[in-house]
């Protein structure tokens, strides 16, 4: 069982972990956060069985970081810590349906009695069979895996979790969904929940029987099963799951829904995916946010002609812009008429494409450019574009950017003070990121990255690191902040991290640093 124990007091977090015998009441992992925000960004990965939190914290109190916590995981128990006794937080505390309310100074035995309650409840959970959502994404699973069989659910569970009959029509429906790339992994986590209990309420259809799972963040597989079936039925549940599915995230993502052929055998359902899933794909040679068939007649492979990058490189060496986007054009061109299913090849083809272009024109490689991440921001923006028209418009916007004539001397110096600035207005928000400098200078973040790198010498990273260090050795000076105080200041949330990140970068960490200046006070 894992507990998170929340607290901006160190002291009080301390004596928590240290003082309390928690394996002797059986809880097996116990990690602390000093805020909210800390906390669940530690519970997306460390999955708390149980949270215990003071209630008053900076930048997300302890109701607020319930309620997140109530959408990641609903059955954590939660605990509540504070030294007011405030009716409000109290009923907040029981809307949210929280274990417990204790007073600090935290009272061992009452602490003790009330996990012994708590550990019980846990075990008593585990031993239940999963919940009803998660069973039907496992069925979907198994169907497709063909792990265990339609007929062996049927045999060893209720009507009611399998859903489907035996009997009928079967298909298969797979949702491609392409995420904003503004959406973090933790509300991809709550979202994909809410769209598992949005198909689990059945209102789409009354007469087709179907059960859904995530196969992960980007599929959703929907087994269906028709008593009566009729092509035209087919469609309509389809085109009704496309508009409620964007209804329940709006702006949140796109997707397209691929469409299997029927079959008679529900045996087939493993067979029937990969169809779906094909048919899903064609996305990329159309639009999304629409419902895709199986072609009868399959589709050509693109034979990639290893001359392409040669001729690129020559284009772009010779400086011209309008040649390198007429060989992309017309290679974009050919690339569609085959509709070849491979698109990890035709992403493939692309991403070489901008690395040639950024190599040529900004001396850049990002392979060796010292930083991982930007190598992650090359294939995240060509991974992002859903179509092969949004790939080719994305590579022509670059290599037009990249050879703009309005780039003079004086408007490089313009632009990266436009840069540099934004960075001192925002380095003590969490939020900042690449991503944010990138649209707020209407550059794209490949690009983004070459430029500032091309131009200063450090990669961006680097930079805001710098600069956020730089910060912190100024707090740690002047005055008596508390290392939280100072993490938080800098635009981290991570205490643990900021400490390791400053030694890293200064050979200290902030106490001995504090100390150290303190001793240099007093000699001078």
């Amino acid at each position: 069982m894992n507990l998170i124990i929340i607290d901006d007091e160190e002291t009080t977090r301390n004596s928590l972990m240290e003082l309390v015998p928690w394996s002797e009441m059986g809880v097996t992992e116990v990690r602390t956060a000093e805020n909210g925000i800390a906390a669940l960004a530690l519970a997306t990965s460390f999955k708390p069985s149980v949270i215990l939190t003071d209630i008053r914290m900076p930048k997300m109190n302890g109701i607020e970081l319930a309620q997140n916590i109530r959408k990641l995981y609903p059955e954590c128990e939660i605990i509540f810590l504070s030294g007011f006794s405030d009716k409000d937080y109290l009923k907040s505390a029981i809307q949210l349906s929280a274990v417990d309310y204790l007073d600090k100074p935290v009272d061992m035995e009452e602490l003790r009695s009330l996990f012994v309650k708590v550990v019980q409840k846990q075990r008593d959970l585990a031993g239940r069979t999963e919940s009803l959502l998660y069973q039907r994404q496992k069925i979907v699973i198994d169907l497709i895996s063909q792990t265990t069989s339609l007929s062996e659910w049927l045999k060893n569970s209720t009507q009611d979790v399998v859903q489907l009959s035996d009997q009928g029509m079967f298909n298969m429906y797979t949702v491609l969904l392409n995420w904003s790339s503004t959406i973090a992994d933790d509300e991809k986590t709550v979202i994909k929940h809410e769209l598992l209990k949005l198909l689990n309420d059945r209102d789409l259809t009354d007469d087709i029987r179907y059960i859904s799972g995530f196969l992960n963040d980007n599929c959703l597989s929907i087994a269906a099963n028709f008593p009566d079936y009729r092509e035209v039925k087919c469609k309509e549940f389809a085109e009704r799951l496309v508009k409620r599915l964007l209804e329940a995230a709006p702006g949140k993502y796109s997707l397209s829904i691929g469409c299997s052929s029927p079959s008679l055998s529900p045996e087939e359902y493993s067979h029937l995916y990969k169809s779906s899933l094909e048919a899903a794909k064609k996305q990329f040679y159309g639009d999304p946010n629409k419902v895709f068939f199986p072609d009868p007649v399959p589709a050509r492979k693109y034979e990639i002609d290893k001359s392409l990058y040669m001729r690129f490189k020559k284009t772009l060496r010779q400086g011209s812009a309008a040649e390198a986007v007429q060989l992309i054009l017309v290679t974009t061109d050919e690339i569609a008429k085959t509709g070849d299913p491979d698109t990890n090849k035709i992403r493939n083809l692309f991403f070489n494409f901008l690395r040639v272009l950024f190599e040529v024109t900004m001396q850049w490689d990002a392979a060796e450019s010292g930083d991982d991440k930007e190598m992650i921001y090359m294939w995240r923006e060509i991974d992002t574009c859903v179509s092969l028209k949004e790939l080719a418009q994305f590579l022509v916007d670059n290599i037009r950017l990249v050879f703009d004539q309005s780039n003079t001397k004086a408007c490089v110096v313009e632009k990266l003070d436009e840069i540099k600035k934004y960075i001192a207005d925002h380095y003590s928000s969490n939020q900042l990121s690449i991503q944010n400098i990138a649209e707020h200078t209407f550059l794209s973040h490949t690009y983004l990255c070459a430029y500032f790198k091309k131009s200063t010498g450090r990669t961006l990273n680097e930079y805001i690191t710098e600069l956020r260090i730089e910060k912190a050795k100024e707090l740690l000076r002047n005055g008596n902040h508390k290392l939280y105080e100072i993490t938080n200041e800098v635009g981290l949330t991570d205490t643990n991290y900021f400490s390791t990140l400053f030694k890293r970068c200064t050979g200290l960490t902030p106490s001995e640093y504090r100390v150290n200046q303190r001793y240099d006070e007093k000699i001078e």
